[in-house]
């Protein structure tokens, strides 16, 4: 039966005989060339890459890879996600998240500048009895600019990171191809 046909009975034939093949010239960075083959295409010839190292044609890209062992699930009191063991090792880079500092600098500045206001109020009203002098207070106050500008400057790097370097990242993964079955992971340049 497949040999009864031909490209002139089925009308327009695509012409499969360019293939792309993915090629290393460096650690991580993949560049693709023009294969030519003549005759029918088979089934390994409809996808246009191959993996450099191993030859094979499963080569997928990492948003589909993700995509395909990303599994959510629900039901009347519990829903959830569930991944494969390929889904979390492709997964996309996340943005960093603003929480961390405050929760590592909050207390610091918190507990410092309870202090500080405490050792204040401790000065104004009995300043010749007092534990605290202005020295300690003026101590106190000084280690709370600076955790205060720890956590500025924490702040920043975050924002600084998701403005510049993540979008960079979310790029790089979006152009990355996995092989199935060696599991080489290829970035196509732009």
């Amino acid at each position: 039966m497949r040999g009864e046909f031909s490209r002139a009975s089925l009308g327009h034939w695509p012409d499969l005989t360019g293939r792309a093949r993915i090629a290393t010239g460096e650690a991580g960075v993949a560049r693709c060339r023009r294969v030519w083959n003549q005759g029918m295409p088979s089934e390994s010839q409809l996808n246009p890459y191959r993996c450099d190292q191993c030859g094979a044609a499963n080569v997928v890209a990492a948003p589909v890879l993700y995509q395909e062992g990303t599994r959510t699930y629900s039901g009347t009191f519990y829903s959830g996600v569930t991944q494969s063991h390929a889904a979390l090792a492709v997964a996309p880079p996340k943005p960093r998240g603003y929480l961390r500092p405050f929760i590592l600098w909050g207390p610091a500045i918190i507990i410092l500048a309870a202090w500080a206001s405490v050792g204040m109020s401790a000065i104004y009203k009995h300043p010749s009895s007092s534990v605290l002098r202005s020295s300690t207070v003026a101590l106190f106050l000084l280690l709370c600019a600076g955790a205060n500008c720890g956590m500025i400057a924490s702040l920043r790097r975050i924002a600084r990171h998701n403005r510049d370097i993540y979008p960079h990242l979310y790029r790089t993964w979006e152009r990355t191809f996995i092989c199935r079955r060696c599991g080489r992971a290829l970035v196509l340049p732009l």
